[in-house]
């Protein structure tokens, strides 16, 4: 369930920022930053390599995801499983292997999802 969540972040997150292109507002490597931002303020203690290898596969996904726009919600469902499925895996292997650790990325992301949500609760 966690995965369909985390899912729908990135799904959401990458159609922000085609809304956002669309506009003339949206800036890659802006994000880019604004997510290492976040890691670096995370308790994860990744090394600057890690979080940039985090980051680039996280836009990576987004990119992949905005090809799933045309997709039945099944099949958008089942595709965005297998790519976090794969995230998981390039996670993994950019952290030395250490599945616990590309886990609490996912936790970490989790938790920033919520409390987006959250925030846009509240306004």
């Amino acid at each position: 369930m966690k995965k369909i969540f985390f899912a729908l972040i990135i799904f959401t997150i990458g159609f922000a920022g085609k809304t956002m292109a669309q506009r003339g507002g949206f800036d890659p490597a802006q994000m880019k930053a604004r997510q290492i931002e976040q890691l670096k303020s995370s308790n994860l203690n990744l090394t600057d390599v890690q979080m940039d290898s985090i980051v680039s596969i996280n836009m990576d996904m987004m990119q992949q995801m905005r090809g799933m726009r045309d997709l039945s919600p099944d099949e958008r469902m089942s595709k965005m499983k297998e790519l976090n499925d794969l995230r998981m895996k390039r996670w993994t292997s950019a952290l030395n292997n250490d599945k616990a650790l590309a886990q609490k990325v996912e936790d970490f992301y989790e938790q920033q999802r919520k409390q987006r949500m959250q925030n846009r609760g509240q306004q």
